[in-house]
């Protein structure tokens, strides 16, 4: 049905099934029922949206910030915050018990809209807001997974609005919202997509927020490199590829290897490693000749293709919380080894086995680079590489990682960067407790398919559930369901597994290597016979090697 279809675009690795080949050309010519649905519930980020400074935008900010109303829980807070100058401060510097509380207590009741559900992985979320007491409304495509989270009560209400006519997408939301009878507290989302709606909804409404400006400049990776440029901060030598491009003068500008990706994307979709000018345009060719809804579902997003200088070096993810421009949690995990040339994540583990020393140096460089951008609040997740020349920048995520990243922060540290995100989009100042060393040691695999064909009907994870360091062993295909190997695309995530150990985080990497290597069976039936082969793990790379 449409609900599945539209959570693949959303996360092409959770698709239940194939699209028809009837689907698929409806869809590349924007003819049909299908065709139709999702240019009803995908928003093409890569298109120009209202700017900040439009006249819309500005008469409604200006009316919302000279009558500015609130939920009647939460207007409460704005009153004696603005009243009690103790108060402000404890909030603004306390970490404690009663500080924490206090958030919670007006937290409790608060009024959030989010902009855009995600894909259906991203319910916990919710889940939680509700634990919280918050009262959530999400405003996405006619076919999202929302509408049913609204039905079974676990958000407050469900906002339909139709992406088709994208450029009016910000005014008639805004419209939307003012024609309610619910006053908004703060406009947030937790998906990447969302980000710069999102943010001009919440400035029109005269709500905190990071201003679009800035977010625009995050989502858009060659916006990105040349601001940081003019900031004289390192950035990798880069050119935008479109069909008009002198490939000669790209490739000898950028040099090889080098990396072939989206201007626009998440979740390493769509990313080449080419070594060679031959290899660079032949990917090229072939990736445009070859757009289709069906096998790269990113590019309803603009087909524009940025090459960039390789780097060299492990790759780390950094989690932050910005308060008021102060820089008030930052943590580091170790990114495993991609799987090469797709450049597909295989897993993470936090806390970091790195040297003290360039943990320091990569969580500095990290925050920089977030600041610089200009962001001012909120939850950012920040790729980074260290290599032979120090830390680089891969991309600054202006929301909340996805895949294990909330857990991990949680488990290890003691920071619910879902809570912390919400009280930010109300305003409130946030210094999370944070534990002083790790509460325990935490590793997430997501498991790829090493060939194509069908999933077989077999409990294929058990031997993961059996061990007693695995806290979490989910399929994220089913028996029936096609997936692609690596000779066919991308390979599909079938499954996922977390483990989770009170003795050392090299305990759990031996535990999931065990497991992918040693214990599981490949539980797919192949589409061409003689193409099986073991699922691939990246043990002989850090952190699994380490000097």
């Amino acid at each position: 049905g449409d609900s599945s279809m539209m959570d693949y675009v959303l996360n092409r690795r959770k698709l239940p099934g194939e699209m028809s080949e009837v689907d698929a050309v409806e869809i590349e010519e924007g003819v049909g029922t299908l065709s139709s649905s999702f240019r009803a519930n995908f928003l093409p980020v890569g298109s120009p949206l209202m700017n900040a400074g439009d006249r819309f935008l500005g008469e409604m900010r200006g009316h919302s910030l000279s009558d500015p109303a609130f939920s009647p829980s939460f207007d409460s807070f704005k009153q004696l915050a603005n009243k009690d100058q103790s108060f402000a401060w404890m909030f603004k510097h306390s970490s404690d018990k009663r500080a924490r509380d206090l958030r919670r207590k007006f937290l409790r009741g608060s009024k959030i809209l989010i902009f855009q559900a995600g894909y259906s992985g991203k319910r916990f979320i919710y889940e939680r807001l509700k634990e919280l007491g918050v009262h959530v409304t999400i405003m996405d495509g006619p076919t999202s997974y929302a509408r049913a989270m609204a039905e079974e009560g676990v958000i407050e209400e469900f906002i339909e609005i139709d992406f088709t006519e994208w450029e009016t997408i910000v005014q008639r939301a805004l419209n939307l919202i003012v024609s309610l009878d619910t006053k908004f507290d703060g406009v947030m989302t937790f998906y990447e997509d969302g980000v710069s709606v999102a943010a001009r909804i919440a400035y029109g409404l005269g709500l905190p927020t990071n201003h679009p400006d800035v977010c625009d400049r995050a989502r858009n990776k060659s916006v990105t490199r040349k601001f940081m440029s003019n900031l004289d901060l390192p950035v990798p030598k880069f050119r935008i590829i479109t069909k008009g491009t002198d490939m000669k003068e790209a490739g000898g500008h950028v040099g090889f290897p080098a990396i072939l990706k989206p201007t626009f994307g998440a979740a390493s979709l769509g990313v080449h490693r080419v070594e060679t000018q031959e290899e660079f345009e032949s990917i090229y060719k072939s990736i445009i000749a070859g757009i289709t809804m069906d096998n790269n579902l990113i590019w309803l997003q603009g087909n524009d293709m940025i090459l960039e200088e390789f780097y060299d070096g492990p790759e780390f993810d950094i989690d932050i919380l910005l308060s008021d421009k102060e820089v008030v949690y930052a943590k580091i995990s170790d990114n495993w080894e991609v799987w090469e040339p797709w450049y597909q994540e295989t897993g993470m583990n936090c806390p970091s086995l790195y040297p003290e020393e360039r943990q320091k140096e990569l969580i500095d460089f990290g925050v920089r680079s977030a600041l610089a951008l200009g962001f001012e609040m909120g939850a950012f997740h920040v790729e980074v590489k260290y290599t032979s020349r120090g830390p680089r920048l891969i991309e600054v995520n202006a929301r909340m990682g996805g895949m294990s990243v909330r857990d991990a922060n949680l488990e290890v540290w003691g920071v619910d960067i879902v809570e912390e995100a919400a009280l930010c989009a109300l305003g409130i100042p946030i210094r999370p407790a944070i534990n002083p060393s790790p509460a325990c040691f935490f590793s997430q695999t997501a498991v790829n398919a090493p060939y194509s064909g069908t999933m077989k009907n077999v409990d294929w994870l058990a031997p993961a559930r059996a061990n007693p360091l695995v806290i979490k062993a989910k399929p994220l295909k089913m028996a029936g369901d096609k997936v692609k190997g690596p000779e066919d695309d991308c390979p599909h995530w079938i499954a996922e597994i977390v483990v989770k150990s009170q003795k050392s985080v090299e305990e759990t990497l031996e535990a999931v290597r065990d497991i992918i290597k040693e214990e599981l069976e490949v539980p797919i039936d192949a589409a061409v016979p003689g193409t099986e082969r073991a699922f691939f793990f990246p043990d002989q790379y850090y952190p699994f090697l380490r000097d």
